[in-house]
């Protein structure tokens, strides 16, 4: 089978290797599509990867063949599948941590979504496996259920709020997903990003109320006069920028709390004297919780989020290791791999 793999030199790279085997307790599943997710072009982008790694992890599929201890699914079912699997009895589970969880760490798609095919084992059909009725969404936006999961899960631990000012740093699909669900919380959320387009996008998909641009230099005079001269109540980091920590301790309130859904390139922080004083609540939420990928799941199947706009590029697995420029050249909001 054809699969896309990384590679340090061409950074993705067309390749061949054989069809997964399947155990009696797994399926087999014919990817049909594979969003390309933000955590993807970093790991590429920085070799964090070892040589020969399939990336790719937001895949919707079609069940082939299935071992004979499954019971549950059949072949023909198209299904979206999440990568990683919490074991819900260690300490971080019980604790709700779940993506802390060693297994959760472990577990993943074999050999990876940019493939034509993937081994989904016992735990995945179990856990993370969700059937895609027909006539519902197309493959394409129900493939955005595991990234939304995760926001859904950084609102939640938010814990946003009616009463709530919101800032999303980072319009890119992350933040406007962020931002439809803090307005679906009914928080007043405003967003900022380089891009004017997004900004309009934003606007468009009814993920702000109103925005601006990221590196105006009046963006910090624009959030005081719009709450009142007191800052945001939270800040959602999903830019990926050193800046936007700078901007972050700016245009948060006294009190407030900053949630960091981004890595960055170096190590950097924010200052412990301001997090004294101010009494600033940092927060880090990191991948999806069972019951978030349910919901997530739940709200595109019944269509109550609709996030179609947020795809913009459409390529072949034999197009990826090419197509992939745009996206480092921010020159794409979200691609979609199809096989």
């Amino acid at each position: 089978m054809f699969c896309v793999t990384y590679n340090k030199t061409e950074k993705l790279k067309l390749t061949e290797m054989p069809e997964p085997e399947i155990n009696g307790d797994e399926a087999l599943l014919k990817v049909d599509v594979c969003g390309v997710c933000g955590s993807d072009l970093i790991k590429v982008k920085n070799n964090l990867v070892p040589e020969g790694t399939v990336l790719g992890h937001e895949v919707v599929g079609t069940i082939v063949k299935v071992g004979s201890q499954v019971k549950k699914w059949t072949p023909s079912q198209k299904v979206v599948v999440a990568h990683h699997v919490p074991c819900l009895n260690c300490y971080f589970c019980r604790s709700g941590n779940y993506s802390m969880c060693s297994q959760f760490k472990s577990t993943n798609l074999i050999p990876g979504g940019f493939s034509e095919y993937i081994r989904l084992s016992r735990s995945h059909l179990e856990q993370t496996t969700f059937l895609i009725p027909k006539g519902t969404v197309s493959d394409h936006e129900i493939s955005l259920t595991e990234p939304l999961a995760c926001c859904l899960r950084a609102v939640t631990r938010a814990q946003v709020s009616t009463s709530n000012t919101v800032l999303i740093s980072g319009l890119g699909s992350i933040g406007i997903m962020l931002g439809k669900l803090c307005m679906e919380k009914g928080a007043y959320t405003f967003g900022c990003d380089l891009l004017e387009e997004r900004i309009s996008l934003a606007g468009e998909m009814t993920a702000i109320h109103d925005g601006h641009i990221a590196n105006s230099p009046d963006l910090k005079s624009w959030v005081l006069n719009k709450t009142e001269g007191i800052g945001v109540d939270i800040v959602f980091l999903a830019s990926g920028s050193e800046k936007s920590l700078k901007d972050a301790s700016e245009l948060v309130r006294s009190g407030g709390k900053i949630v960091v859904f981004s890595s960055i390139p170096k190590e950097k922080g924010f200052y412990n004297n301001e997090i004294y004083y101010r009494e600033l609540s940092i927060l880090g939420s990191y991948s999806p919780s069972p019951l978030s990928l349910k919901e997530a799941y739940q709200l595109i199947i019944t269509g109550k989020i609709k996030l179609k706009k947020l795809i913009t590029d459409t390529v072949s697995l034999k197009e990826l290791p090419k197509e992939i420029e745009k996206c480092f050249k921010n020159k794409c909001l979200k691609m979609i791999v199809e096989t």
